[in-house]
């Protein structure tokens, strides 16, 4: 799938494919582009069947048969987001099209600062000189290998999460939370917190790590107060297996997963994980390496290398953010 970058104004390209070959369009080809971001926590729902633009024009590449491309306006890449595009042109006086489809995502690092710490040139007659697309691609398998290891993406995404209750005033949540936007037990709103409704009667905050939610225990009456007024106490009052979070209760949190600002660590690891990218197998004291015999070349690897990342560096800054078969409240 196609990306391209928040505030970017980076360009979706596509070809065009007829009868087996690569073809220029008859004339002009037009682009439909539709948000297709799953996001419940909007006041406005997005609306994934009307094109939030319409007949704008594509750029055919000059070197290349049968090549267009697209900016992504910036006004839709002010967040994480998918897009959908819709390609319209005639080909042999037939009206076609073809749809592709577009991430709006953050990178783990700046760019700059990764050519600066990798040493890469940024005229073309340098050596060490990469193009923005090789970058961008490095940028990308470093990410994802992140993304895999540690079991989590590290920028703001909107998402819908399900998890069960355990009899306590905590729920934990397998991804980090950010702002909660809605809940819901088996179906039924609790809180909406974009339309201000709480039909729970429980305020509910995003527990200090973000992996969790909890009932703000703070500012309620104990049982006391209740009693010496006549009133039953809040079953919430009575801690342990009779928790606002019932016990095998489904729950259905909606909300903007994930982290404000990639981790310093994180940033680091990517860049050290680009420059494995751009020098492949040229980086031994990384790569596990146990024992290296000559003349024939034989290598023996840690076992570690088929668990982690592959550079022994990137596994130690990424250790603290390893959250796959653990969550910690």
């Amino acid at each position: 799938m196609a990306e391209v970058y928040v505030y970017s104004g980076d360009s979706v390209k596509t070809k065009i494919f007829t009868f087996n070959d690569i073809v220029d369009a008859d004339g002009q080809v037009l682009v439909d582009v539709y948000d297709i971001t799953q996001d419940p926590g909007l006041v406005t729902p997005i609306d994934p069947t009307v094109p939030v633009l319409q007949n704008y024009l594509a750029i055919k590449t000059e070197t290349d048969t049968g090549s267009y491309e697209f900016v992504i306006p910036e006004t839709l890449t002010t967040r994480n987001r998918k897009l959908k595009l819709v390609w319209k042109y005639s080909v042999y006086s037939t009206a076609k099209s073809h749809t592709s489809f577009c991430d709006v995502v953050t990178p783990y690092c700046n760019l700059a600062e990764a050519i600066e710490d990798l040493g890469l040139g940024t005229d073309s007659s340098d050596p060490n000189y990469k193009t923005y697309h090789q970058l961008r691609m490095a940028e990308k398998y470093a990410r994802k290998v992140i993304e895999t290891y540690c079991g989590q993406q590290f920028s703001l995404y909107d998402d819908v999460q399900v998890a069960y209750g355990a009899g306590t005033n905590i729920l934990a949540l397998p991804f980090k939370l950010s702002v909660l936007h809605e809940l819901y037990a088996d179906d039924v709103l609790l809180l909406d917190n974009v339309n201000n409704i709480n039909n729970w009667n429980y305020n509910v905050l995003i527990s200090e790590t973000g992996f969790g939610i909890r009932i703000d225990e703070a500012n309620m009456l104990d049982n006391t107060v209740y009693v010496a007024n006549g009133m039953i106490p809040p079953t919430i009052n009575d801690l342990g297996s009779h928790g606002a979070f019932r016990k095998d209760v489904r729950y259905r949190v909606q909300g903007k997963f994930g982290w404000d600002d990639v981790p310093d660590s994180v940033e680091e690891a990517c860049i050290t994980l680009m420059g494995d990218y751009f020098a492949k197998d040229s980086v031994w004291k990384n790569k596990y390496v146990n024992r290296i015999q000559s003349f024939d070349a034989q290598f023996e690897y840690f076992d570690d290398v088929f668990r982690g990342t592959g550079n022994l560096y990137v596994d130690q800054l990424l250790q603290p953010y390893v959250v796959s078969g653990m969550i910690v409240i």
